[in-house]
């Protein structure tokens, strides 16, 4: 029996920082994505996560990813706050295996 490597989705509760970027106030583990999404492309990825129902359909066109060296990230493309993440950087490098997430700087999809 094998078991289908994970990571974290996690739900952010962020607060504006006085120089106009984000900082994370809280996390909330949210569910679970198999590792491979890490590496799909911003359309994808985005796509997955309004099949999952993680983001509603009207979220198209509102949303960005960017790699923090961690997470991947989902932010709400205007103002930049981060709304999810795929928290890879819990994951060991031997279950990463080939894994190499999305590293995409606000790629908007």
């Amino acid at each position: 029996m094998t078991t289908e490597k994970t990571v974290r989705v996690l739900s952010i509760d962020a607060w504006r920082d006085s120089e106009g970027g984000w900082t994370w106030n809280n996390w909330f583990d949210v569910g679970r994505a198999p590792i491979d999404v890490c590496n799909y492309t911003p359309r994808r990825l985005l796509a997955w996560f309004r099949a999952e129902g993680y983001l509603r359909a009207d979220s198209a066109g509102r949303c960005a990813i960017e790699d923090d060296g961690y997470n991947v990230v989902v932010l709400e493309r205007h103002s930049r706050m981060p709304v999810f993440a795929l928290e890879y950087g819990a994951v060991d490098a031997d279950t990463l295996g080939g894994c190499q997430p999305a590293g995409l700087c606000a790629v908007t999809a």
